[in-house]
């Protein structure tokens, strides 16, 4: 394995050689994934994600190491397929390898685009689509990197089952990822057999350091309802809706412009954020809790029209709020509550109240993460000697700042790392003419062939490891 490795200038790094032959097939097969408008909202529908998934398994079929082991999970939602494909193992006991992605994007309007979002369009250099780097590159650099390890040596065979899982639906909740995990394939099987380490999603880093995601902000979305008196338009009304959830509003845009400075350096309240972050030289997105006035709601309508001269009795606001590991989850509730509290009034029928909108996939109360401690987690470990001393790069953990279907896995307690190789990038996710350049693209299958080898080639010592480290961990967090 050669490196040519230039920071400096920005130079991407030859791993695993891939031939050019090898190159374009892959840049062509991530080209044909991104012509299949799988958008969240309307591919179940259109037939986009039955027929997306038909591609993944016709491309996970040209690998003889699958065999006949590539199906539609049988609990995947209606004409939401989710793709499992098993690599077995030399020894089928041991906790397995998961690779997950998921194929759903979010909406393109093509008016916004200067080039086609749903075209696989290649030009000096790049592809163009929507899911160009969220994430259907990497749905295709898992395929290819182990097409690369099967060919490269057609004796090797991984001492552990990979498992791959291409899931719908992340874009708007998660119900591919929480249908796997609902499915006879993992109660019957994964859950005992046990996921050693899974793979997820990541974002782009604009230099040579690769961010590697351990963790995620807790996401709470949330309906603000405030009651109030109504009455003609031409009167002064005390105590109305609108003049109640106004004064919310304003005390939801300062938390967050006291986020915003904290994130930026500037002078700012630490008020609900934990002395950790405060000290911090630089932070990240992950860093912070970010709220975000998503939705804004009050009006008589009558007939489908707005009586312009009734006050409303009732006004509606949602908040999306991305809570930071660094900050317990119920000093945002006790916020809240404390913010209702304040813009009530005495009255009972004029009051303020908050709720969560829905269910976003985790639970409400608790961060999950995955640890970083390379003794306590020696398969991070594994992951951290892979980049860095067997391949010669940089990473750098970091929490991810909005929601992927790792969430899922972390709660359960299962690792799971954010992961997606694609350095001197601008992050383009749900951004106007996405695109991922065709080297960063092809370096991302090497990066993963070296990776995945390392990964799966680990025997039984790691998980004795593991279980023994944890054990260790949890003696002394409760004191004996």
């Amino acid at each position: 394995m050669t490196t040519n490795n230039n920071d400096k200038n920005g130079d991407l790094c030859e791993l695993t050689p891939l031939s050019n032959e090898e190159k374009e097939y892959a840049i062509q097969s991530l080209c044909k994934l991104l012509t299949f408008p799988t958008v969240s909202a309307t591919a179940a529908d259109s037939g986009a994600y039955v027929d997306c998934a038909n591609y993944l398994v016709e491309q996970l079929h040209s690998l003889s190491i699958f065999s006949e082991d590539v199906y539609f999970l049988p609990e995947s939602p209606p004409n939401c397929p989710v793709v499992v494909a098993h690599w077995k193992g030399i020894d089928e006991s041991l906790p397995v390898l998961l690779l997950n992605s998921h194929y759903d994007v979010v909406p393109a309007n093509p008016i916004e685009w200067t080039v086609p979002p749903f075209e696989g369009y290649r030009r000096d250099g790049k592809i163009y689509g929507r899911g160009a780097q969220d994430m259907k590159c990497v749905c295709i650099q898992y395929i290819e990197a182990l097409r690369k390890i099967s060919t490269q040596d057609s004796s090797f065979r991984p001492r552990r089952s990979i498992y791959l899982t291409f899931v719908p639906d992340e874009e708007i909740g998660g119900s591919g990822m929480a249908a796997f995990l609902d499915s006879n394939l993992y109660k019957q099987k994964l859950k005992k057999q046990g996921i050693a380490l899974a793979l997820d999603e990541g974002l782009a880093s604009t230099d040579a350091v690769f961010s590697v995601f351990y963790g995620e902000r807790l996401p709470w979305w949330v309906e603000v309802t405030a009651h109030g008196n109504t009455g003609h338009g031409s009167r002064f009304i005390d105590n109305t809706a609108v003049e109640q959830l106004l004064e919310l509003a304003n005390k939801a845009l300062r938390f967050r412009q006291g986020q915003r400075d904290i994130l930026h350096g500037e002078h700012a309240n630490h008020e609900n954020c934990a002395h950790a972050v405060a000290a911090k030289k630089k932070k990240t997105l992950g860093d912070v809790t970010t709220l975000n006035i998503t939705s804004l709601e009050a009006g008589v309508k009558v007939g489908g029209t707005y009586a312009y001269n009734c006050v409303p009795p009732v006004a509606k606001c949602s908040l999306d709020i991305r809570i930071s590991p660094n900050v317990v989850p119920s000093d945002i509730s006790d916020m809240l509550d404390m913010w209702c509290q304040e813009c009530s009034k005495t009255e009972e029928e004029h009051r303020v109240e908050w709720d969560f909108i829905a269910d976003v996939g985790n639970d409400t109360d608790k961060h999950a993460i995955t640890c970083t401690d390379k003794k306590v987690n020696p398969w991070y470990g594994v992951f951290c000697h892979a980049m860095e001393k067997s391949m010669k790069l940089k990473i750098q953990p970091q929490i991810f700042p909005a929601a992927t279907d790792s969430r899922f896995l972390r709660v359960l307690g299962i690792r799971a790392l954010g992961f997606s190789p694609m350095r001197f990038s601008e992050i383009l996710l749900h951004e106007n003419d996405e695109y991922i350049k065709e080297k960063v693209f092809c370096e991302g299958i090497a990066i993963y062939v070296g990776l995945l080898k390392e990964l799966a080639s680990q025997g039984k010592d790691i998980d004795e490891a593991a279980i023994m480290a944890e054990r260790e961990e949890t003696i002394q967090a409760n004191g004996h």
